[in-house]
């Protein structure tokens, strides 16, 4: 009978009944057949004389392609590396997922980093100051169930990360401004200018510089509902959910590039400090 052992096994069916058999001491038997107390141990321990399945004991389902390209999406709109978007991804969206399994289905780094600029201290010691937001309007078409036509506003601080969002039914200049004066309400740096995204209209900012970029979005179009998506949809509305997930990634979660501070923190100390 072919007998399969593990490469790095130490003893054999044979040896390992007589273990389970034996009543002599861990120590006795370990020094009589020249194996560790800790086998001795483990396999007195263990009813069976085979070795163990080293397939794992629960297999992962492969994400939704919805779901791939949503985290991808949100790494390019935080720029969070991979420990920060799985706390978002996790806690943030309720989908359920490994570093491992996160890590294998983002976009390769070396692409979706490439020329990125620099973030917290290296942002400063290079004489970089939190002092400019960018702000972003994408159209979304929604599944009938989430409302349809749909308008994300969302803004980022480069520098720390910060970031500020908000979903709206429809859009309008009216809305626009009233949506950046809650948005410079809230972010704790001492904001001088602004870039937009993905806007039709200049923006006017009482005391802000504003430069529009000639970059426009298209509309996603999502044909399931976001619920099938983002576990957590199925808890609480969309709207409510985004703020959340700021709220998550700018005070939950301590970062290493910005000195082990939230961004919320690491832009707060920046302020008091200046």
């Amino acid at each position: 009978m072919e007998i399969k052992l593990h490469a790095n096994a130490t003893t054999t069916p044979r040896t390992r009944r007589y273990l389970q058999q034996s009543e002599k001491s861990h120590r006795e038997l370990a020094v009589e057949l020249g194996i560790s107390v800790t086998t001795v141990r483990r396999w007195r321990k263990r009813d069976q004389v085979t070795d163990n399945h080293t397939t794992p004991k629960v297999i992962h389902k492969a994400m939704r392609q919805e779901q791939i390209a949503l985290i991808n999406a949100l790494r390019d709109a935080t720029g969070a590396p991979l420990d920060e978007l799985l706390f978002l991804v996790t806690e943030g969206l309720g989908i359920s997922v490994s570093r491992a399994t996160l890590n294998r289905y983002l976009k390769p780094a070396a692409v979706q980093r490439q020329g990125a600029p620099l973030q917290g201290k290296k942002a400063l010691k290079a004489g970089g100051v939190p002092h400019r937001l960018e702000l972003h309007h994408l159209p979304l078409s929604l599944h009938m169930d989430d409302g349809g036509e749909q308008h994300l506003l969302w803004a980022r601080e480069p520098i720390s990360g910060w970031c500020f969002a908000r979903l709206y039914a429809g859009i309008s200049a009216q809305l626009v401004a009233n949506w950046a004066n809650e948005l410079l309400k809230a972010c704790p740096a001492d904001i001088q200018s602004v870039e937009t995204f993905g806007f039709t209209a200049p923006l006017t900012l009482e005391g802000i510089g504003a430069k529009r970029s000639a970059a426009r979005y298209c509309a996603v179009q999502v044909a399931i509902p976001l619920g099938e998506i983002i576990p957590r949809m199925n808890m609480e509305p969309a709207g409510q959910l985004l703020m959340r997930i700021c709220e998550f990634y700018n005070q939950g979660k301590t970062q290493k590039k910005l000195g082990d501070s939230t961004p919320q923190a690491f832009l707060e100390a920046l302020r008091r400090s200046n």
